[in-house]
């Protein structure tokens, strides 16, 4: 079960200044465990929902100067990417791990996305206050 947890020293990660050293850190560290919720995530959300998930965990590729303040995995029904798409993530930041399911600005279903969850507003409403409901996926 040690492949599906995050420890102190994880989140410690994101105190290694410097792009190069933090992102070794990272795929040292945290992209092992984020492959592993990626596997088993993606087989759990293609089970109970019937339409095959695929896990997608960051890269942070593009990036040349500023290291990561955060990284994840992402589950969505298109083998490519997540980014276009309604979509899960597991995640850390340096204080917190997080879990969600979100659309992002670059997806054509966020405003369909946001009249399926109006329409369903009781369930978020029932969300426990202890949880975040947030309008900013940063």
């Amino acid at each position: 079960m040690s492949k599906y947890h995050f420890t102190k020293d994880d989140f410690k990660v994101f105190e290694i200044d410097g792009l190069e050293p933090r992102m070794d850190a990272l795929k040292t560290t945290i992209r092992p465990k984020l492959e592993n919720l990626g596997e088993y995530f993606s087989e759990y959300l293609t089970e109970i929902t019937g339409d095959e998930h695929f896990a997608h965990v960051a890269k942070h590729a593009r990036r040349k100067v500023n290291p990561p303040d955060d990284t994840w995995v992402s589950f969505s029904t298109n083998p490519r990417g997540y980014k276009m798409m309604p979509h899960f993530q597991i995640g850390l930041f340096r204080d917190h791990a997080f879990c969600m399911y979100g659309t992002i600005y670059e997806s054509p279903e966020k405003a369909a996305t946001a009249e399926r969850l109006l329409d369903q507003i009781d369930i978020i409403r029932s969300i426990p206050e202890d949880y975040v409901v947030s309008l900013n996926h940063m």
